[in-house]
């Protein structure tokens, strides 16, 4: 617990919250999930979700990017690293204030995508999570369709094939561009019927069962992508995010 007497910046990530550090290595983001351990006014210790190669080239006073949330916003805090406590702790110190971004900025993206949707015979989720990891496709099969597709870190929309009622779970497979390219998969449930209108409506999924690492890869693709899009913005700079 933080001393009372002590009392933290406005807007420092809380301890045991998520966060994503942000690092820039000639051009290239790297994206790595972090938890709050313990949270100072002048320092900030973090575990990552797993060793990271890329942690590894840190070196001390790497200036970094910690984007968390705060309500319905997005904060943005500059870090320099401090010290490397272990292959998968450090401690960083914050630099400045925190700026706090848009609802949504960095939390989605949208990107053309090879996708596979299928709705599920059941609304078990534990059986058509493990429906989907017995029948794993390869990156060349025909079911694959291009789409320009909405996607977060914690759901999808899409332009349906098939009608989908709410609930209905769907079995969702994409292709990311990433270096090298994976395919995620993980089991969406229906939330929401975006334009029905459509003659392939969109409909969007809130994802219900996915491995951390198809999420940390998910995660990895929206903030490419936004980069990519918008740049690094007024606020996030490369001198905020550069690496070594």
């Amino acid at each position: 617990m933080t001393n009372p007497s002590s009392p933290l910046p406005a807007l420092l990530p809380d301890e045991d919250q998520q966060v994503t550090i942000v690092s820039v290595r000639d051009g290239n983001i790297s994206v790595l999930p972090a938890r709050v351990l313990v949270t100072r006014p002048h320092k900030i210790a973090l575990s990552l979700e797993a060793p990271s190669a890329e942690a590894q080239r840190w070196t001390d006073g790497q200036s970094l990017t910690l984007l968390y949330t705060h309500g319905e916003h997005i904060m943005r805090l500059r870090a320099e690293l401090r010290e490397r406590v272990a292959d998968d702790r450090v401690t960083v110190e914050p630099i400045g204030e925190a700026k706090e971004g848009d609802r949504r900025d960095f939390r989605r993206a949208d990107l053309e995508a090879r996708i596979r949707i299928r709705k599920c015979p059941s609304r078990d989720t534990a059986e058509a999570r493990e429906r989907q990891l017995a029948t794993p496709l390869p990156e060349e099969s025909p079911e694959f369709e291009i789409q320009s597709v909405n996607l977060s870190g914690s759901g999808v929309s899409f332009e349906a094939n098939e009608p989908f009622e709410l609930d209905d779970l769907v079995d969702i497979r994409v292709v990311l561009e990433m270096r090298p390219r994976r395919i995620v998969s993980m089991i969406g449930r229906v939330v929401r019927h975006v334009r029905p209108d459509l003659p392939k409506p969109i409909v969007a999924v809130r994802f219900a069962e996915l491995s951390e690492a198809d999420q940390d890869a998910v995660i990895y693709s929206v903030f490419a992508a936004h980069f990519a899009t918008v740049g690094l913005g007024n606020e996030l700079t490369l001198d905020d995010v550069d690496s070594p």
